[in-house]
């Protein structure tokens, strides 16, 4: 898609779900739910898993690129007339999928910070945003609905087997179906935590956030 025809509006209309004042912690997950859903939407994918590099790339003023070893998983940067999403090609491809998930909720919601994520009692407003921008990532590469489409239409029933078909990791797949509220448990397998390093989910020392 060349730039000339990216949709100019995509950005705009996800911002537009954002009320104008401070928002509840229950409201930030109403709301970056339905930022994931319109945006997949928007870009007229239909099932996972999301391919969210053509996603990103395809939004004006935004460029994905995948270099190695970065200080983190994952940074948006802006250049002065667009952002960067950079990510850390030599973490596993499940990684790479969800950090630039997170990055691209970062450009999302960076005007909208101020009012809609303050400071409260007992979270800062940068664990705020970092948070939001964790759900927003597993809500745009897990969609609660094609979750259960997955595993009551199709009988995928393992987190193996929805996390191979959704690109995500075990770990992201587990973090999901644990606090979706629509599935029931899965069984966790004995060699599921081993499994956890070779796809990439262990952190970097010094790492400024985790990812799944």
């Amino acid at each position: 898609m060349t730039s000339e025809t990216k949709p100019r509006s995509t950005l705009a209309a996800l911002r537009d779900q954002v009320p104008t004042r401070p928002l509840s912690p229950s409201e930030v997950r109403h709301v970056v739910d339905r930022q994931a859903i319109r945006l997949l939407k928007l870009s007229e994918t239909l099932g996972p898993p999301v391919p969210i590099n053509e996603i990103a790339s395809a939004l004006p003023r935004i460029i994905v690129k995948h270099v190695p070893d970065l200080p983190s998983s994952g940074r948006a940067q802006w250049n002065g007339s667009g952002w960067v999403l950079l990510v850390d090609s030599t973490e596993a491809k499940v990684r790479q999928r969800y950090s630039l998930s997170h990055e691209l909720a970062h450009v999302i919601w960076h005007p909208l910070t101020a009012h809609a994520l303050p400071d409260t009692t007992y979270t800062l407003a940068e664990d705020r945003i970092e948070q939001a921008c964790e759900y927003f990532a597993a809500c745009l590469l897990m969609p609660r609905v094609w979750m259960k489409r997955a595993y009551f239409d199709q009988g995928i029933q393992d987190v193996p087997s929805l996390a191979r078909l959704f690109g995500v990791s075990w770990l992201a797949m587990r973090y999901r179906l644990e606090h979706s509220g629509s599935l029931p448990d899965l069984p966790r397998r004995p060699h599921e935590d081993r499994r956890r390093v070779s796809e990439g989910v262990h952190d970097k020392p010094g790492q400024d956030r985790p990812r799944r």
